[in-house]
C-alpha cells in the first residue's frame, strides 16, 4: 500500500513537472514536431482523363525549425500509396483500355522550407491566428509499382497461361518495357502552398497541398511509346511468360502506343498536420542552435511563506 502510494505521488509530481516544462512561456520555442494524414494522387500514364478521385491515404511526420520570423525548414518522412489504371476510359477523349494497372507503396524523405506571408511575433505565443505560406524542397522517393498477373500471355499469336496468374508481383523485376529498366529510387521536388492556423499557444494545424515534380517516368511502370519486341520474351522461360502477360495484358495493343516518354510522372499530396511547439533543448545542443530565453521574473507576493497578500512593512 505504501509503495503504491509512493509511486502515485512520484507519477503526479513527474506529470506536474512535465506540464510546467511543456506549458512554460519563458522559452521562445523554434522547434516543432509535426504529424498528420492526407491523400495522394498519381498523375502519370495511367491517370484516367477527367478522374480526380482516385486517391490513396498518406501519413507524414517530421521536425521543423524556425530560423527567422517568416522562414522555417525541416525534414519530413511520408508513407503513402499510389494507384492507377485505364479501365474506366472515356471514348470521347480518344482514350483506350490497354488493360494496364498498378499500385505502389511508397516512402518519401524530404527536406523542405516554408516562407510565411506574415511575420511571426518575436514571442512564439503571440503568432498570428492564420498565416498562409509557400513551400518548396527536395527529396528522395522509394517506389515499387506492383500489379496482378493476367491469366494469359499473348506472344506471336500463341496464348499461354501465365505461371503466376492472379498473384501481385513487382513490375520492375519483370522488365515489362524491355530492354528498358529502372531503379527503385527517384528524386522529387515538392512545391506547394498551405495555411497555418493557431489552435493553442503550443499547437498549430496546417492544411497543405503540393505537387511532386519527379525526374522519373516509371512510377506507374509505363513510359515507352511502343511495346517491346516479342522476340525479347522467351516462351520456354516461365518468368518471361509472366513478363509478357504483364507487358500486354489484352494481347490487342501491340501495334498501338503504350506510354508517353515525353512527360515524367507526378503525384499530388494533400495533408492536414498538427504542429507541436517543443523546447528542443537536446536538438539545440546537437545542431548548435537555440531559442532565446525570455527574461521573465516571477512576481513577489509578500515576504513570507504564509503571507497571503499582505504588504511587507
Amino acid at each position: 500500500m505504501k509503495r503504491a502510494l509512493l509511486i502515485s505521488i512520484l507519477l503526479m509530481l513527474g506529470a506536474e513537472l512535465f506540464a510546467q516544462s511543456f506549458y512554460s512561456n519563458r522559452i521562445n520555442r523554434r522547434w516543432m514536431a509535426t504529424g498528420g494524414l492526407g491523400y495522394a494522387r498519381s498523375l502519370g500514364d495511367l491517370t484516367n482523363p477527367g478522374s480526380y478521385f482516385d486517391t490513396k491515404l498518406n501519413i507524414v511526420g517530421g521536425l521543423q525549425y524556425r530560423f527567422t520570423n517568416r522562414i522555417q525548414a525541416g525534414v519530413n518522412l511520408m508513407a503513402f500509396q499510389l494507384s492507377g489504371d485505364d479501365q474506366d476510359i472515356d471514348p470521347e477523349l480518344n482514350t483506350r483500355s490497354r488493360g494496364l494497372s498498378f499500385v505502389s507503396n511508397n516512402l518519401e524523405l524530404s527536406a523542405t522550407g516554408t516562407i510565411s506571408l506574415f511575420p511571426t511575433a518575436n514571442r512564439f505565443t503571440q503568432r498570428r491566428l492564420i498565416n498562409p505560406y509557400i513551400v518548396a524542397g527536395v527529396g528522395v522517393l522509394l517506389f515499387d509499382p506492383r500489379a496482378e498477373v493476367p491469366e494469359f500471355a499473348y506472344i506471336g499469336g500463341d496464348t499461354i497461361r501465365a505461371p503466376r496468374a492472379g498473384e501481385m508481383v513487382s513490375l520492375r523485376q519483370y522488365q515489362t518495357e524491355r530492354p528498358n529498366t529502372y531503379g527503385r529510387f527517384a528524386m522529387v521536388i515538392p512545391v506547394g502552398v498551405g495555411v497555418r492556423v493557431k489552435v493553442t499557444d503550443f499547437i498549430d494545424v496546417t492544411a497543405q497541398i503540393s505537387n511532386r515534380i519527379t525526374f522519373n517516368d516509371y512510377l506507374d511502370d509505363v513510359s515507352g511509346r511502343f511495346y517491346p519486341d516479342e522476340d525479347l520474351f522467351d516462351l520456354t522461360v516461365p518468368e518471361d511468360v509472366t513478363a509478357a502477360a504483364l507487358s500486354d495484358p489484352t494481347g490487342t495493343s501491340r501495334n498501338n502506343v503504350r506510354g508517353n516518354p515525353d512527360s515524367n510522372d507526378y503525384y499530388l499530396i494533400f495533408n492536414v498536420r498538427a504542429e507541436f511547439y517543443i523546447q528542443g533543448e537536446f536538438l539545440n545542443r546537437v545542431f548548435g542552435v537555440g531559442g532565446k530565453q525570455y527574461n521573465i521574473k516571477p512576481r513577489r507576493r509578500g515576504g513570507g511563506l504564509f503571507n497571503f497578500g499582505g504588504r511587507r512593512r
